[in-house]
């Protein structure tokens, strides 16, 4: 079903005697009969004749993105958060910069603005009435479940080397697997991606890992992924010699990714998917044998930790997001002991929201464990049961959930300054220990008693 704003945009251009399509994703994504979010509209239109029938039919131009490039974005006044970037058909010459075309021709034929798209199930045009025009057969691929890349594949990746990182991506989002002639020249044309911007890199790559085929796509393309963390590549047939693990690293690390769960719209936490594809990444580097023929990686979490933060720095992440991945690699391996005080003193020191997420990877990481992980996971849903009883409490874990305040410390005369925070640090500490409960007059009490003798 096209939005009411799409059809408009589309009559908008129709009504000056242009030609309008919609395109790319949201035609594919119609095809294959799952949620739009994003409509593309291509047209014959030049961008300045564009401009002049949006504006006429009362839209609102919003930037003209890459006018160069023949790209206008319109708003539709009567649709909050609308946006619609309408592109010029064109046809490119050589790309300079595995990016951008050094000269754009516009007046081009449908069939040549099919002709210059990256793969054909993202060259499929619908007009305002649903019918297609599609000159690169993509309609068929879609139905095969096949991605390929128009004409000569490796000259669509050295025109914009993104285009092999965004196969991955489309294989992840949809399930569909990329042809042996498109994968080819993915491989042999992956060194590319070393020419891309840092912030590019990283949206495809995280619209992989959070994807819900992602751990599927991340292995069918190894090489190409591993472009980016190079580690990845050391997983593959990677026995760890131990009884708790009965496949390899690499299979180990995607089915720890595969159990993160998704969103309702089939999405996974960033910062959880990309901690479980790296919560063992430093297991080669600290991997020894010992006499009995048995592995050993006990310090797997410290590198990994740096190896985390290394390639969130390379994605330039944010900063926020970046320190949650590192910190959930360094204490993936970390746990409570299963009673009530010990998970109230670990839910205490690291927080709520990142021991519920801490909770997560560690039990989707042990059900990706042999048989021998069952009492180490029975263990995990002890710590779970425990943590959620404290959460529907409303236990007391941070100074700021005590019952009473610095200002009622100082009430009972202990003078301004850094000792007032001691006594509320010590009175939580008695309140996690259950030594004192967490109400005003046992409280009061214990600082009288200790604090406000003579």
């Amino acid at each position: 079903m096209i939005p009411e704003y799409i059809k408009r945009t589309l009559e908008a251009l129709e009504n000056m005697g242009y030609e309008s399509y919609i395109v790319g994703g949201a035609v594919r994504d119609m095809i294959r009969g799952v949620p739009v979010h994003d409509y593309d509209i291509t047209t014959n239109a030049l961008p300045e004749q564009t401009c002049a029938a949006m504006t006429e039919a009362g839209f609102k131009k919003v930037t003209d993105m890459s006018e160069k490039y023949g790209t206008v974005v319109f708003a539709d006044p009567a649709v909050p958060g609308s946006k619609i970037e309408i592109t010029t058909f064109r046809s490119d010459d050589d790309y300079e910069d595995q990016r951008h075309p050094q000269n754009v021709s516009f007046g081009a034929s449908l069939e040549q603005d099919a002709s210059r798209r990256d793969f054909t199930v993202n060259s499929i045009y619908m007009d305002k009435d649903g019918n297609i025009k599609d000159p690169n057969n993509g309609r068929d691929d879609i139905m095969k479940g096949v991605i390929r890349a128009i004409g000569i594949p490796g000259e669509r990746f050295r025109e914009d080397a993104l285009r092999i990182l965004r196969a991955v991506r489309f294989e992840a989002k949809t399930g569909f697997k990329i042809t042996n002639v498109t994968s080819e020249a993915m491989i042999e044309h992956a060194l590319l991606l070393k020419n891309i911007s840092a912030e590019r890199i990283c949206a495809e790559l995280t619209g992989i890992v959070t994807a819900i085929n992602g751990p599927a796509a991340i292995r069918d393309n190894l090489e190409v992924v591993s472009v980016i963390i190079p580690e990845l590549l050391l997983q593959k047939d990677f026995d760890q010699k131990s009884k708790f693990h009965d496949r390899d690293l690499l299979t180990h690390t995607l089915d720890t990714l595969n159990g993160i769960p998704t969103d309702d719209n089939g999405i996974k936490d960033t910062a959880l998917a990309y901690a479980a594809l790296l919560h063992d990444i430093g297991k080669p580097a600290v991997f020894t044998i010992d006499e009995d023929g048995v592995g050993h990686m006990k310090t797997h979490a410290d590198v990994g930790k740096v190896i985390a933060e290394r390639v969130a720095n390379e994605l330039k992440l944010p900063n926020d997001l970046k320190y949650e991945i590192k910190d959930l690699v360094t204490y993936h391996d970390s746990f409570p002991e299963p009673e009530r005080k010990s998970v109230r003193r670990f839910v205490s020191r690291h927080g709520a929201k990142f021991c519920e997420k801490l909770f997560i990877l560690q039990r989707s990481d042990v059900r990706a464990h042999s048989v021998f992980g069952k009492e180490r996971y029975e263990r995990l849903m002890k710590i779970n049961e425990l943590y959620l009883e404290l959460m529907e409490e409303g236990a007391c874990l941070t100074v700021s959930d005590l019952a009473i305040s610095g200002q009622d410390i100082m009430d009972l005369g202990v003078p301004e300054g850094p000792g007032v925070g001691v006594i509320l640090h010590d009175l939580l500490s008695k309140v996690l220990d259950e030594v004192l409960e967490n109400a005003p007059k046992p409280l009061i009490s214990y600082v009288r008693e200790h604090y406000l003798k003579e």
